[in-house]
């Protein structure tokens, strides 16, 4: 049952029309980490499909959009800052609402734990620690701290976060831009033979990789209550967001190619591309710059995956699905209070548990968090027709026809490339959908007529 406090809490609102399209839309593609994704991810491409990865990170942009689309769908009969969670508990019951809304903040709980990790490896690699570097220790010390800051800045308002990504957003940016500009240059071509080197022919897995990388832009929808005309501007702002990002990977991914080949690229999967061609391409100077961007990345994105999460919980808590408290909203700062600092509680915890025990943190964390976030854009696509059920003629194609294709392209992903991405990963998704169901399942919702508003 909802206490007095908790009532006063949700009585409370978000911070409205706090946010523009342009502000919207830098969160949005902030969230997607442009160069820490390429960093983690662009060697596993290549592993998988070899000089066909600029390809795969076009194709991949397809299905992403089709789920963008439905997400407009949703978000202009009910904006609501939970986003998933809503819409698929009204489509399919609170039992599935619950579990989805689950998914969504653990692929959260565990990027946290990778952005982290990146974060503090790169704070020691930039101001030549490479001891500390080296040190699991170490490396939970300082990306603890940095769960912290940007807790704090998180809390302390949505526009104090909006700025802050704006300005870390065109630091990384520029800094991608020149490393492409410089890769072509030394590599004298713009072209690659493209179906040159397949890799292991997993095109499946790629795009699932693919996925991660593109993963974010919905942020733009999780602020829809704090930003003006929130039925509209969140979708501009997030297929805005897909485009750019669109365009920034695949020519960042071709410029790599065709710079350093298949061959180096593979050898180097499982640590971060940026690193080790950074120096010979840019020189030292360089390399730090752009070591740089990647540090800026993990940070910015630290904080925006904050953001949606957070909104997440307070949304699943208004509708019982989570305990009241969490539904609080802070006075002073109109954001959620008791959602945030526990969300990065939480991911503090993970971090440090898995730094300090897994040798494999990054390459389980993609592949982990790609199926996850996979398994909530399904249930979000697969939502729309039933959401409006009856209410489908005059719109075929937004409720019926793109949430279909959109599912069933995510079906095809995770059947094919579930056998492909390793035991590591499926095991983390295993325990995060087990211990999801133990929990939502025992929390009985509220008797009639209590705990909602």
């Amino acid at each position: 049952m909802t206490t007095t406090t908790d009532s006063r809490s949700r009585g409370r609102s978000l911070r409205r029309d706090a946010l523009g399209l342009g502000t919207s839309t830098a969160i949005g593609i902030s969230s997607s980490a442009p160069a820490y994704s390429l960093a983690v991810a662009v060697g596993l491409l290549v592993v998988y499909v070899g000089a066909a990865t600029p390809l795969v990170l076009a194709l991949s942009a397809v299905p992403v959009i089709l789920v963008a689309l439905c997400f407009r769908e949703l978000n202009r009969a009910e904006p609501d800052c939970g986003t998933t969670f809503p819409w698929t508990e009204k489509a399919f019951g609170l039992g599935v609402g619950r579990m989805v809304g689950w998914t969504t903040v653990m692929a959260c709980v565990l990027v946290m734990s990778n952005l982290a990790q990146v974060a503090s490896v790169y704070t020691y690699v930039l101001f030549g620690l490479d001891g500390a570097a080296d040190s699991r220790l170490a490396q939970a010390g300082l990306g603890a701290v940095f769960i912290i800051v940007m807790a704090a800045l998180a809390y302390r308002g949505i526009q104090i976060a909006a700025w802050t990504q704006t300005i870390l957003l065109t630091v990384e940016v520029v800094a991608l831009v020149w490393f492409a500009i410089n890769a072509f240059f030394e590599a004298g071509t713009l072209s690659i033979p493209m179906f040159s080197s397949t890799g292991q022919g997993a095109w499946a897995t790629g795009v699932l990789i693919a996925v991660f990388l593109y993963w974010g832009w919905d942020s733009s929808f999780s602020v829809n209550e704090e930003t003006r005309n929130p039925r509209r501007t969140p979708a501009i702002a997030a297929l805005i967001a897909n485009g750019f990002l669109l365009v920034l990977y695949a020519v960042v991914a071709w410029s790599a190619v065709a710079y350093a080949g298949v061959g180096p690229l593979d050898e180097i999967a499982d640590d971060d591309f940026f690193s080790v061609l950074s120096n010979d391409l840019l020189g030292t100077a360089g390399g730090k710059v752009l070591v740089g961007a990647v540090l800026v990345s993990a940070l910015a994105s630290t904080q925006t995956t904050i953001l949606p999460t957070a909104r997440t919980m307070l949304s699943m808590a208004r509708r019982d699905a989570f305990p009241g408290q969490f539904a609080r909203i802070s006075t002073r700062f109109h954001t959620p209070s008791v959602s945030t600092w526990v969300f990065a509680g939480a991911s503090l915890v993970i971090y440090v548990t898995l730094v300090l025990i897994s040798d494999a943190i990054l390459a389980d964390a993609v592949g982990a968090v790609s199926v996850l976030v996979s398994l909530y854009y399904l249930a979000t696509a697969l939502a729309v027709p039933v959401y409006f059920s009856g209410a489908i003629r005059g719109r075929v194609l937004q409720r019926a026809v793109i949430p279909l294709l959109a599912a069933g392209c995510f079906v095809v992903v995770l059947v094919l490339a579930v056998s492909d991405v390793g035991t590591g990963p499926l095991v983390v998704v295993g325990v995060t959908m087990v211990v999801g169901a133990l929990i939502m399942f025992s929390m009985k919702p509220p008797a009639e007529g209590e705990g909602r508003p």
